[in-house]
């Protein structure tokens, strides 16, 4: 891939919100939230939305259409901002236990599973999984 048609998008929240709610099935409001993408050749490919946030912990919401090489640089700002400038000590992700593709995903990248909320999502359970802060491999300047 050429790497002059993709950038990091870090001031379009609105964009890549709005995005990312498509992929994903989000029908309601975010609330307050940030957000961070990939554009590629003006269309966004990827992007992760942070919402819920409370001091310790935040949900994640994670869309990818077309793979980039900025993914792992992505990663890397979504967790920089989590744990480093917010200061959470987790990142939470839900995903529809039919939805197996995406679970492996998110392990791939360093969630772990949680539990799982039994009729959590319409017509499955929902797994939720955890990515500690001491433990992610994307965060910039991390002590382990």
């Amino acid at each position: 891939m050429d790497k002059t048609n993709s950038k990091l998008l870090l001031n379009s929240r609105d964009i890549v919100g709005n995005w990312v709610a498509l992929q994903t099935g989000q029908t309601g409001d975010w609330g307050s939230f940030n957000a961070f993408g990939i554009d590629v050749g003006g269309s966004v490919a990827a992007g992760v939305v942070i919402n819920n946030i409370n001091g310790a912990n935040a949900t994640v919401h994670i869309a990818i259409a077309k793979p980039s090489k900025l993914l792992p640089r992505l990663f890397s700002v979504v967790c920089d901002y989590a744990y480093n400038q917010l200061g959470l000590l987790r990142l939470t992700g839900m995903v529809p236990t039919d939805e197996p593709d995406t679970i492996a995903f998110d392990k791939k990248i360093g969630f772990e599973e949680e539990f799982v909320m039994k009729d959590g999502a319409p017509g499955a359970d929902m797994q939720f999984l955890v990515m500690w802060h001491d433990k992610c491999r994307w965060r910039p300047n991390r002590s382990l």
